[in-house]
């Protein structure tokens, strides 16, 4: 199999095993789910990245990053404007 098609499997094998967990534990928080699942993405985007070369499935890849870092940031900040009661 290529990394590709590695990266693609074990993002959805971590969210599964993630939502898998937050059920088991009763956490019914999706902000912490998209949160713990984009964390697992940039880590899996890191891991497959070529050093030597670029094929032209990294810039889409980068693009996806971007917009994900994005996401995460708009979460982290509704968790910081929750938690200071705003």
């Amino acid at each position: 199999m290529r990394k590709l098609d590695v990266a693609a499997i074990t993002l959805v094998a971590w969210m599964l095993t993630l939502s898998f967990l937050m059920y088991i534990l009763g956490i019914p928080d999706l902000h912490l789910f998209i949160a713990a699942a984009l964390t697992g993405f940039f880590i899996i985007v890191y891991m497959i990245h070529p050093v030597f070369s670029a094929p032209r499935y990294i810039r889409n890849i980068n693009r996806m990053a971007i917009a994900c870092m994005v996401l995460f940031s708009l979460v982290v900040v509704l968790r910081i404007l929750e938690l200071i009661g705003w």
